[in-house]
């Protein structure tokens, strides 16, 4: 064969081996508390046919490390491999990137807009808006300073859960409303009753951080469901599979909508069923 002839049949050999190698499964590790979470976390990826991946029962085998949750995600980071973590603080992330981990994360909690798109459409005449941030919150000081919406937004810095309090007392009720984010040492279920029975006395709703804040009293809520969570790894599976690169960290891009009825129908809202107002967000259930 001449070189002309060995040049086409190699190049005829890269076209048909590149669709191959596109489809070469990629070999990942999951982290995660034990729980019914892992469990369902893993039988989806387990089912799921895009990007193709294969879990491995060794972190040295794996390409890609998967760590659910806080705890996990620095235990991941022992590892020195490739590293996405799932449901995990802003402040965790940013820390180990502090530190060199060659890692991304999809925060815990929902986007600020996102929030506020929600908070807008079942209260459309409010004009100023409460919004508590922690050093450990879902959201930093610059999310809320940064922001461009119709709604005047007013930052409450809060440090501690002592601090909470005496910052509700002196400022809600300047407020149409008082929005939280996502952050496990100010909204634990220790200050739901503090921060919900001031808004009942106030006549101030509140509106996030999460789920189980709407079902004790919070007037709704976005939140990154388990659903939710899994189509999002699957978003970062596939980039990661195609650019062998880590997408860089965010929040869920389509969360899910809770809403306490009997909360929000106490406050005359315009949206206070759930299906009217997963309408209105055009959110999918």
């Amino acid at each position: 064969m001449n070189r002309q002839g060995r040049l086409i049949l190699l190049l005829w050999l890269a076209w048909l081996a590149a669709p191959l190698c596109a489809q070469t499964p990629l070999p990942v590790y999951v982290l995660a508390e034990d729980g019914p979470f892992r469990d369902s976390f893993i039988q989806a990826l387990d089912t799921a046919t895009m990007p193709p991946i294969t879990r491995v029962a060794d972190p040295q085998q794996a390409e890609l490390l998967i760590a659910v949750g806080d705890q996990a995600f620095r235990r991941a980071q022992k590892l020195d491999k490739p590293l996405l973590g799932v449901y995990v603080s802003r402040s965790a992330v940013a820390l180990a990137q502090r530190k060199r981990c060659q890692c991304q994360g999809i925060w815990a909690g929902v986007a600020l807009n996102d929030q506020l798109a929600m908070l807008e459409t079942m209260m459309p005449l409010a004009r100023r808006v409460g919004v508590i941030v922690g050093p450990k919150s879902a959201w930093t000081p610059g999310m809320v300073q940064d922001y461009q919406g119709r709604l005047g937004l007013t930052l409450l810095p809060v440090s501690s859960v002592e601090e909470l309090g005496d910052r509700l007392r002196e400022r809600l009720a300047e407020f149409d409303a008082l929005l939280l984010p996502v952050d496990g040492q100010l909204f634990g279920p220790g200050t739901a009753k503090l921060v919900l029975l001031t808004s009942y006395r106030l006549r101030r709703p509140v509106f996030g951080p999460d789920r189980a804040y709407v079902q004790a009293g919070s007037a709704a809520s976005l939140y990154a469901s388990g659903s939710d969570l899994v189509a999002e790894t699957l978003v970062h599976l596939q980039f990661f599979h195609s650019s062998k690169r880590l997408r860089r960290s965010g929040f869920v891009h389509t969360p899910t909508v809770a809403v306490n009825e009997h909360v929000a129908s106490s406050f005359d809202m315009v949206f206070h069923d759930i299906d009217s107002l997963r309408e209105a967000l055009e959110v999918t259930p």
